[in-house]
């Protein structure tokens, strides 16, 4: 397996890429907030459920 391969992602891939960093942002920079500490749990299965897919994309075998 090559760890440096060139890719081309999808747009719907960056996007769950990025709404994946936002939510885990929200958690890491709010975490003292009410309102997140309400949602954290809720929050961070959304931004690792957004994730996996890009990940599976990145990791998978191009063969």
């Amino acid at each position: 397996m090559k760890w440096i391969r060139p890719r081309v992602w999808r747009w719907t891939e960056i996007a769950q890429l990025k709404w994946s960093a936002i939510l885990f942002g929200v958690v890491v920079g709010g975490y003292f907030a009410e309102f997140v500490k309400q949602y954290a749990l809720a929050l961070i299965l959304l931004a690792a459920l957004l994730a996996v897919r890009p990940l599976v994309y990145f990791f998978k075998d191009s063969e």
